[in-house]
């Protein structure tokens, strides 16, 4: 049990690949794991709904697109 103990907050601790290794790696605990990720991802999400929205302006929106965005709007101009 202390081996799956340390894999356990191997996994807490552990960079996104790590924790991919673990899980790929430890079939008999991938509903620990899982279990871990959800409560993680629950706090995340409290976290995010307590903070204050963040407001783009119109004319810095096109600035933060992502470069695909740009690029789809760039094609979709010439076609016009």
């Amino acid at each position: 049990m202390d081996f799956f103990a340390d894999i356990l907050d191997e996994f807490k601790d552990g960079t996104a690949e790590e924790r991919l290794g673990l899980y790929l790696h430890n079939r008999n605990l991938r509903s620990e794991l899982d279990q871990i990720e959800d409560e993680e991802n629950a706090s995340v999400k409290t976290d995010i709904t307590d903070s204050p929205q963040l407001v783009i302006k119109p004319s810095r929106a096109y600035q933060q697109q992502s470069l695909l965005g740009r690029m789809k709007h760039w094609c979709l101009s010439v076609i016009s």
